[in-house]
C-alpha cells in the first residue's frame, strides 16, 4: 500500500506572521495594522506553504536575482534578524514599517496583506524567507479581523500581488562579492497587478543577472533536459539551431528572450515541460533571459558534407574547448587533442 504524503510535510515552518497595509491608489497616506504575535503553526499554515512551495516555481515563472545594494534597508533588517538583534516578530514589524514608507512615496501603489514566513525545506536542507503581498479582495486567504489564514486548499498565484523568496542558506554561504555576482539566491514572482517596481525597490532586488550568466543557465538547463529525455544527437542539434535562431533574432532586434517560447520550440507536444524543468532551483533560468551572443553561439550546430568527407560539430566546441580551430588566413580547419581511438583509425588508413 502506497503511503500518501501530506501537503507541506517536507517543510519545517519556523515563523509565520500576517500584517496589513491600508492605502488607496493616488494617495500618500498609509495605515498599518501589525499583528500582535506570530501565528501558531497548524495544518492550515502547513498546507498553505506546501501548496505555495510546490507551485512557486512550476506555475509562476520566477525571475532570479540578488540584492543590488542600492536600497539596503530590507537586507540590513534581515541581517539584524539573522544576528539575533531582534526576534522574528520585531523583524517583521520593522519590514512592515519600511514597506509602508516605500508605498507612501509611490502614489500609484496600493496596500494589502503582507505574509512573512521563515521555513526549512527538509528535502534540500535549505532555509527560506518568503515575503508575500496579497490584496485579499475576495477574502480567500486572510481572516481580516484577526490576521490569520482562512482554510484554503489552493493559492492561485495569479491573484498574488507579488512574492519574493530568499534562499537564506545560499545567501549565508556567499563569502565575498565575486561569488555574489555568480549566485542568485533571491527570486520573485508577480501576479496580474503591476506592483513589481516598488516592491523590487523595497526588497532591493536586482533581477538583471549578467547576460552571460543568464545565457549560461539556459544552455546548462537545455543540455541537462536533452540528456534526461534521451534526445538523439540529430534532434539535439536541430533544436539547438532552432533556439539559436530565435535568440539571435531577439537579440538583434533588442527584444526579450522568453523562456516560454523556447520551451515551445523544444517540445511542441508538451510546451511547458522544458520551462517547468528549467525554472526550478537546480537551474534557476529566469522567465526573461538576457542574451549573450558569444554564449548563445554555443547552440550553433555546423555541418558540411564534401565529396569524400562529412564534418559536423557544435560551434561551442570551437569557441570554448579549443578542440576545433578555424584559421581564417590559411582557410584551414584544425582539430586538436583528438581521441586516441580516432587517431588509431586515421593511422590505419
Amino acid at each position: 500500500m502506497v503511503e500518501l504524503k501530506k501537503i507541506g510535510e517536507n517543510l519545517e515552518i519556523k515563523n509565520f506572521v500576517i500584517h496589513q497595509l491600508l492605502k488607496t491608489a493616488g494617495f500618500k497616506e498609509v495605515k498599518k495594522k501589525a499583528a500582535d504575535g506570530l501565528i501558531a503553526i497548524s495544518e492550515k499554515e502547513q498546507v498553505f506553504m506546501g501548496n505555495l512551495d510546490k507551485s512557486y516555481h512550476r506555475k509562476s515563472s520566477p525571475i532570479y536575482g540578488i540584492f543590488s545594494g542600492e536600497n539596503p534597508r530590507f537586507r540590513d533588517l534581515l541581517i539584524g534578524y539573522k544576528l539575533e538583534e531582534y526576534d522574528f516578530l520585531e523583524f517583521s514589524k520593522n519590514v512592515l514599517d519600511y514597506y509602508g514608507s516605500v508605498l507612501s512615496l509611490t502614489p500609484t501603489s496600493t496596500g494589502g496583506y503582507m505574509i512573512l514566513c521563515e521555513y526549512t525545506n527538509k528535502t534540500s536542507k535549505n532555509d527560506f524567507l518568503l515575503v508575500l503581498m496579497i490584496n485579499n479582495k475576495e477574502g480567500y486567504v486572510v481572516n481580516e479581523k484577526n490576521l490569520t489564514l482562512e482554510n484554503i486548499k489552493n493559492l492561485d498565484l495569479s491573484k498574488v500581488d507579488v512574492a519574493c523568496l530568499i534562499n537564506l542558506t545560499e545567501w549565508a554561504n556567499i563569502e565575498n562579492e565575486e561569488e555574489t555576482d555568480r549566485i542568485t539566491y533571491l527570486s520573485f514572482v508577480k501576479g496580474m497587478k503591476q506592483v513589481s517596481h516598488y516592491f523590487m525597490t523595497f526588497i532591493d532586488c536586482d533581477n538583471k543577472n549578467t547576460n552571460s550568466e543568464s545565457s549560461q543557465r539556459l544552455l546548462t538547463a537545455m543540455n541537462a533536459f536533452f540528456e534526461k529525455e534521451k534526445y538523439s544527437r540529430k534532434k539535439k542539434s536541430q533544436l539547438k539551431n532552432d533556439v539559436f535562431a530565435y535568440c539571435e533574432e531577439r537579440m538583434k532586434n533588442k527584444k526579450e528572450i522568453l523562456l516560454s517560447y523556447i520551451s515551445q520550440l523544444i517540445n511542441k507536444d508538451d510546451p511547458e515541460s522544458f520551462q517547468n524543468f528549467a525554472i526550478g532551483e537546480d537551474y534557476k533560468v529566469s522567465s526573461v533571459i538576457g542574451g549573450d551572443k558569444a554564449k548563445m553561439k554555443q547552440l550553433k550546430y555546423v555541418s558540411y558534407e564534401g565529396e569524400n568527407y562529412k564534418i559536423e560539430f557544435e560551434k561551442g566546441a570551437m569557441l570554448l574547448d579549443k578542440t576545433v580551430v578555424y584559421d581564417k588566413k590559411s582557410n584551414d580547419l584544425i582539430f586538436k587533442n583528438i581521441p586516441m581511438e580516432f587517431a588509431e583509425k586515421i593511422k590505419a588508413l
